[in-house]
């Protein structure tokens, strides 16, 4: 009952301070901390703490596959929106997603995922990175019903993996983890109220990001066995957050 009742404090608490901070300081660093392992390192962490470690270790290769299967969405409909609307474009991107997800998967190679995630994160990065900001462009306003929207999309994903872990298996269960419940409604609002440049800004902040979250994984498969839960995964979320800034850092230099 108390792991049931964190779940409703914390999963909301952090959309709703990554949220704010979206707001305040503009889709930069909103993709920037959308792309950071939120929803990741719960699903993680109550899957160890409700099924064992032993579970939460299975579910890496699952989680590595959606990871490489989102940042392949991403880049698939930043591409394709430069032809089509964002309408379309979502459709063909959802698509993308789930037979790159299935396919991922189908393969179960930990390796594999890895490379696939490093490329998507690294064409990312290079398409995003010389965009032309319209003179006309305006800054994109969340409307009110935004953040809530997010805080509940992210605790009911968290409740509905954890829930039904034991029936979904680790390997399904990790590869939901990574869904991106907080970027991807981010940057297809922003991609409609304020362009394809503002869309390349959260894409671009949530594949750097995305750097992150696959040392995260690589890290608890590293360290969640010999280190117990609460300190691979607190030491995998330091490490997600510290490559996160530092890349974003170097980058800025460029």
């Amino acid at each position: 009952m108390t792991a049931l009742y964190l779940k409703f404090l914390i999963t909301p608490t952090l959309m709703l301070a990554i949220s704010l901070a979206s707001k305040r300081w503009g889709t930069k660093i909103g993709g920037l901390l959308s792309g950071l392992p939120v929803t990741s390192a719960l699903v993680m962490l109550f899957l160890s703490l409700e099924q064992g470690p032993g579970f939460a270790l299975q579910a890496v290769p699952g989680a590595l596959a959606g990871l490489a299967a989102v940042q392949a969405t991403y880049l698939f409909y930043f591409l394709a929106t430069r032809r089509v609307s964002a309408f379309p474009g979502c459709i063909a991107a959802l698509l993308v997603y789930a037979a790159s997800a299935a396919l991922m998967s189908h393969l179960h190679a930990v390796a594999l995922s890895v490379v696939v995630t490093l490329v998507m994160l690294s064409l990312i990065i290079v398409v995003t990175a010389r965009q032309v900001v319209p003179a006309n462009a305006k800054v994109v306003q969340l409307p009110r019903w935004v953040i809530p929207m997010r805080m509940l999309t992210a605790t009911l994903l968290l409740l509905a993996i954890t829930a039904s872990a034991q029936w979904l298996g680790p390997v399904a269960s990790g590869l939901l983890a990574p869904i991106p419940v907080i970027a991807w409604p981010l940057a297809v609002f922003a991609h409609v109220q304020g362009g394809h440049h503002e869309l390349g800004a959260i894409v671009r902040g949530n594949a750097i990001g995305g750097v992150g979250v696959l040392g995260f994984y690589l890290a608890v498969n590293g360290l969640i066995v010999q280190w117990g839960t609460l300190a691979s995964i607190a030491v995998a979320v330091v490490l997600a957050v510290v490559a996160t800034f530092v890349l974003a850092k170097l980058l800025d230099r460029r």
